[in-house]
Parts: C-alpha cells; sequence; structure tokens
C-alpha cells in the first residue's frame, strides 16, 4: 500500500513537472510562434492588409520596388478608423513619394471588417484579374492568422495559388513579448482570434 502510494506521488510529482514545463515554452514561445513568413518569388500582386500602414506600407514598398511588376492591392475597411486603417485616404499618395507609381496600385472594391474579409475581397479580385502568385503584407503578429485564412480561403478556388507572407517588426518583440504592453495587447489579441477563426470558420492556425 505504501509502495503504490510513493508510486501515485512520483507520478503526479512528475506529470505537474511536464506541465509545469510545457506552460513555460508555451509562455516563451506565444509571441515567436505567431511571427511566420513564406516567401513567394514574382508575386504578381502584394495585398497589403489595413491597419499599422505606419510598419506595412514601408515594406509594401520595397517589395514593389524588387518586383516591378507586380500590383499592390490595398484592403479597405467598411468603416476607416484611425485604428483600422491610419490614414486611410492618403496610403497610395504616401507609396507614390515611395516611388511606386499609383497606377500599381488598386484600393480593392470590396469593403471589408475583418481579416477573414480581406482575404475574401483579394481571391474575389484574383479571380477577376487571374492572378495566381500573392504575397501578403501585414504586421509581425498578425502573420500567423493572417496566412492560414488566405490559404484556406483560396484553396477552395480551382485556380493554383501561391500565397506568400511578409510581415513588419519594426515595433514587435516577439522574444520577449511579455515584457511591454503593445505586445502583452498584440499576442493576446491574436491567439484569441487564432481560436475564434478556427471555431468560426474553421481555419486551422497550422501553416
Amino acid at each position: 500500500m505504501t509502495s503504490n502510494r510513493a508510486s501515485r506521488a512520483r507520478s503526479a510529482a512528475l506529470a505537474a513537472l511536464v506541465g509545469g514545463a510545457l506552460a513555460v515554452l508555451l509562455f516563451r514561445y506565444s509571441g515567436d510562434s505567431l511571427v511566420v513568413s513564406d516567401q513567394v518569388d514574382h508575386p504578381q500582386a502584394i495585398v497589403v492588409l489595413a491597419s499599422h500602414e505606419w510598419e506595412r506600407l514601408p515594406v509594401a514598398a520595397q517589395l514593389a520596388r524588387q518586383y516591378p511588376d507586380a500590383q499592390v492591392w490595398l484592403t479597405q475597411p467598411e468603416h476607416v478608423t484611425e485604428h483600422n486603417c491610419h490614414q486611410c485616404a492618403g496610403r497610395v499618395s504616401w507609396l507614390h513619394d515611395a516611388g511606386i507609381s499609383r497606377e500599381r496600385v488598386t484600393v480593392l472594391p470590396q469593403k471589408v471588417t475583418n481579416t477573414y474579409d480581406e482575404a475574401k475581397a483579394a481571391r474575389a479580385f484574383a479571380d477577376r484579374t487571374r492572378i495566381d502568385r500573392l504575397v501578403v503584407v501585414t504586421s509581425a503578429y498578425h502573420g500567423r492568422r493572417a496566412l492560414a485564412t488566405f490559404r484556406h480561403l483560396f484553396q477552395s478556388t480551382n485556380v493554383r495559388t501561391r500565397i506568400g507572407l511578409m510581415t513588419a517588426t519594426s515595433r514587435a518583440t516577439p522574444a520577449r513579448w511579455w515584457r511591454r504592453a503593445y505586445d502583452r495587447e498584440y499576442v493576446a489579441y491574436e491567439w484569441a482570434g487564432i481560436v475564434y477563426y478556427a471555431v468560426r470558420f474553421g481555419i486551422p492556425p497550422t501553416l
């Protein structure tokens, strides 16, 4: 009897140790695991998701200069605020000042309210223009959910589409995400979004 109790105690202690180690790992890499990237050679379109324009537009401009034949697509919120599209009306002018001609830039006609809508708008426009190689530009912590959402929605088309991702890291510190309010709030928001998208739209976070 004593031996059985000791064995159960050791098993419980081992389980607690393993569980604690897993919790520490999950906490430690909660920021890093959101930051993903996937390159697409010679994309035909660069899709810039709305919000955080101060860090996304410079990445889009860099890509547009690297791939001069690529179009630049901008998503447009249904109801624009400073939070969901910072200086929204000035994006085309900003890109023009960065050396990207206005003729290359298109504001997608389908208005959006979330990342899922942005992927739907891009897919609809890609279908119309016969584009099959895209790169999505967003912020670092938004990368995993954005890429998973775009790939999920484009899978339903008959056209073989390559979806890549470029993220801006100007403010993010994923390796130490718990140290600053900006990172803590963004990481918590994205993991909540990932769970919601998995339940609501059936989009797994795996890539």
